[in-house]
């Protein structure tokens, strides 16, 4: 399955042993953090410790260097756009037209611009380590309903089915004759009408074969579900929970008396 569709790493580490509904409200708690932190050392600590989790419980290089290059354009985007439109305080480095840079300013855009890439490295902890059906059952246990949970969990899995048919569609259209690359954008963009219609088509025939088989296993039959797999709850997650909470609350009461 492509990366783009399941980001979910197959492992035995610590971190891929935790219930996804610890991860998620640890990863929860370190972005209310994160967007309430405007210290550069911290949230580049923060960053530094999602680099470290990852290679701890295993997570490939290339996957780590495909969120980086992913993410680094945006954080670059913002660190930028940040020192040339906002003032910050301190010795000015540069002064150029109506731009002024600062220390004060610089500082302030190398953490939003880090900022972003904790937060995304933050979650990519979380999307790594859990498989998808892991996660709409977590989602379920923290109160999402069950049908919204197994709508969730049948659009990731038509994900790359979809993309496979599209890819079989087109190149089935192109060995008959169709030519995608010639000519201007609205000649190439009705050059794909043929491949929209039988995605179309396939879509709806996919769901209603899934429709019938919902229903032949009488879905909504009982009120409450049962699963083959169901999740575990370890100490080792009322932990993580308990110092994730209190390190978030710690941090609140810091910025409240500081």
């Amino acid at each position: 399955m492509s990366l783009v569709y399941d980001l979910y790493q197959p492992g035995g580490s610590w971190l891929h042993r935790l219930d996804p509904r610890s991860k998620l409200l640890c990863a929860l708690c370190l972005c209310v953090a994160l967007l309430l932190a405007r210290e550069l050392w911290l949230i580049a600590a923060l960053l530094l410790l999602t680099q470290v989790v990852l290679l701890s419980a295993g997570i490939a290089r290339q996957r780590i260097g495909w969120v980086w290059k992913l993410a680094l354009p945006t954080m670059l985007l913002i660190a930028v756009m940040w020192l040339l439109l906002y003032r910050g305080e301190g010795r000015t480095l540069l002064a150029f037209w109506r731009i002024e840079i600062s220390s004060g300013n610089l500082i302030d855009a190398l953490a939003m611009g880090l900022r972003l890439g904790a937060l995304a490295f933050t979650f990519f902890c979380f999307l790594f380590s859990s498989e998808q059906d892991a996660i709409v059952q977590g989602l379920v246990a923290l109160g999402l309903p069950y049908r919204a949970g197994l709508t969730l969990a049948i659009a990731l899995r038509q994900l790359p089915t979809m993309a496979n048919a599209l890819r079989t569609i087109s190149q089935a259209q192109q060995a008959r004759g169709l030519d995608l690359s010639r000519g201007g954008l609205l000649q190439r963009a009705h050059a794909y009408i043929p491949i929209t219609i039988a995605m179309f088509i396939s879509a709806i025939r996919s769901a209603e074969r899934l429709a019938h088989a919902l229903e032949s296993r009488a879905l909504g039959a009982r009120p409450r579900r049962t699963s083959l797999h169901p999740l575990r709850w370890s100490s080792a997650d009322t932990c993580l929970t308990v110092v994730s909470a209190l390190m978030l609350v710690g941090w609140l009461v810091w910025r409240l008396l500081v």
